[in-house]
C-alpha cells in the first residue's frame, strides 16, 4: 500500500505509468518550486531568505537526478536491491518529491492567487503544460527510438500525456493543485489556521486511504497536495517556533522508528511516511541551511527537473560503451551530467526567447520599441 508516486522505473513518475504497470544565473533560468510563482523582490523577505530556499532545491535536483542514475533492479545501474547504493536511493523516496512539492507550497504563498483566474492559469499553463508537451513528447519518442535506453516507453500513444509520461507527471499534478487553490482560495478555506486544518486533513486522509488513477495527474496530485498545503501554510501563518521544531523532530524520530520495525505498506506505515516526508522538510526549511554552489543549482531546479533525464541516460550509455562498468563511477559521472547538462542546456535556450517559451514556459520577453528605447537614451538612463 507504500504511495510510490514518484516514478519508481527510470522514469519517475506516479505508479510507474509507462514504465511498469505497479511501479546561467537565476535570469535565465526558471527554478522548479518558482513555479508556485516566484516572489518578487518586495515579496521575498531577504536575499538570504532565498538563499536558503535555492539550497534546498539544488539538494532536492541532486537527489532526483542521482535517483534516476542508479534507478531501481530493472532500471538505471541495474543493482541488486541488496547494495547499499540501491537502499539509500529507495529510502530518500521520503524526501525526494516531497520536498519539491513542499517549496512549491512555500514559495506560492509568497505571491499567492488574488484574482483574475483565467490569467493566473493561463499563465500556469504556459509554465507547467506547454514545458510538458514538448519535452515530454521529445522525451517519449527518444525512448522509443534510441538503442540502449532501459525502457521501450510509451505503448499506447493515443494515451499520450493522459497518461503521463515519465517524470513529467509532476507538472501535470502540479497544474492540478493549482486548480484547486483557486477555488480554495475563493471560498477562503485556506486564510484562517481553522479551515485550513480542515482541508489539509481531508488531504491526508486522501494521500492514506485513496488511490484515484494515474489520469492527467490525479495520482500525483493526491500524493504531492499535502505535502504543498505544508509549504504554504509554513509562509502564511509563519510556522517556525522552537517548540514547534522540536515536535517535527519528535514526530521524525518516531516515524523512523515505526518504518525501520514495521511494515511501510500498511495503512499506519503510510501515515508513518507522510509524517517522515513532512517533519523533514520542515525542519529542512526551518534550519536556515545556506550552501552557495547547491543555492547555484537551485536557481536552475527547472531546466534540471525538465532535461536530466537526456544527460543522464546519454552518459551511462558512453559510460557503457567505453567499457566502464564501475557504478560508483557511473553515479558520480551520471549525476554529474544529469545536473550540469541541463544548466548549460538552459544558457544555449536563453539565446532565444522562442525556445524558452515553447521548451522552458518562460513568459515571453517585451518587446522594446526603438522610440521608446530613444527617448530613454535622450533622459541619460541606461538602455534596457
Amino acid at each position: 500500500m507504500r504511495l510510490k508516486v514518484e516514478g519508481w522505473k527510470e522514469a519517475g513518475n506516479p505508479t510507474g505509468v509507462h514504465a511498469s504497470a505497479s511501479s546561467a544565473s537565476s535570469a535565465s533560468s526558471t527554478s522548479l518550486a518558482a513555479l508556485a510563482a516566484p516572489p518578487s523582490s518586495a515579496a521575498a523577505s531577504s536575499s538570504t531568505s532565498r538563499l536558503d530556499i535555492d539550497t534546498l532545491r539544488g539538494l532536492a535536483c541532486i537527489l532526483l537526478v542521482s535517483f534516476h542514475v542508479v534507478g531501481v533492479p530493472d532500471t538505471g545501474l541495474r543493482l541488486p536491491e541488496s547494495h547499499w547504493l540501491a537502499r539509500i536511493n529507495d529510502a530518500l523516496f521520503y524526501l525526494r518529491m516531497p520536498l519539491f512539492s513542499f517549496i512549491s507550497g512555500f514559495v506560492y504563498a509568497a505571491r499567492p492567487f488574488q484574482n483574475h483566474p483565467g490569467r493566473f492559469m493561463q499563465g500556469k499553463a504556459r509554465r507547467l503544460l506547454l514545458p510538458m508537451l514538448t519535452l515530454g513528447t521529445f522525451y517519449a519518442l527518444v525512448q522509443r527510438l534510441t538503442p540502449g535506453t532501459n525502457s521501450d516507453g510509451v505503448d499506447n500513444w493515443w494515451l499520450l500525456h493522459i497518461v503521463p509520461v515519465a517524470h513529467f507527471w509532476f507538472l501535470e499534478s502540479l497544474f492540478l493543485i493549482f486548480l484547486l487553490v483557486i477555488a480554495l482560495e475563493s471560498l477562503r478555506m485556506l486564510a484562517r489556521p481553522g479551515p485550513f486544518l480542515l482541508v489539509f486533513a481531508v488531504a491526508a486522509l486522501m494521500f492514506v486511504f485513496v488511490r484515484p488513477p494515474v489520469y492527467l495527474g490525479l495520482a500525483g496530485a493526491t500524493y504531492l497536495l499535502p505535502f504543498f498545503l505544508s509549504g504554504l501554510a509554513c509562509r502564511r501563518f509563519d510556522i517556525r517556533s522552537r517548540r514547534i521544531r522540536g515536535l517535527a523532530a519528535m514526530l521524525l524520530l518516531c516515524a523512523l522508528a515505526w518504518l525501520a520495525t514495521r511494515d511501510s505498506e500498511a495503512v499506519a506505515g503510510v501515515l508513518a511516511g507522510l509524517v517522515l516526508s513532512l517533519s523533514s522538510a520542515f525542519l529542512l526549511l526551518r534550519s536556515g541551511w545556506q550552501v552557495r554552489w547547491l543555492a547555484w543549482i537551485g536557481g536552475f531546479s527547472f531546466a534540471i527537473y525538465l532535461m536530466h533525464v537526456f544527460f543522464g541516460a546519454a552518459a551511462r550509455m558512453f559510460l557503457n560503451a567505453i567499457g566502464v562498468t564501475d557504478p560508483y563511477l557511473h553515479t558520480l559521472w551520471g549525476t554529474a551530467a544529469g545536473v550540469l547538462g541541463p544548466i548549460a542546456a538552459s544558457y544555449v535556450i536563453a539565446r532565444s526567447a522562442r525556445l524558452e517559451l515553447w521548451l522552458l514556459g518562460k513568459k515571453p520577453r517585451p518587446k522594446v520599441s526603438l522610440k521608446t528605447s530613444s527617448k530613454t537614451s535622450s533622459k541619460g538612463a541606461p538602455q534596457p
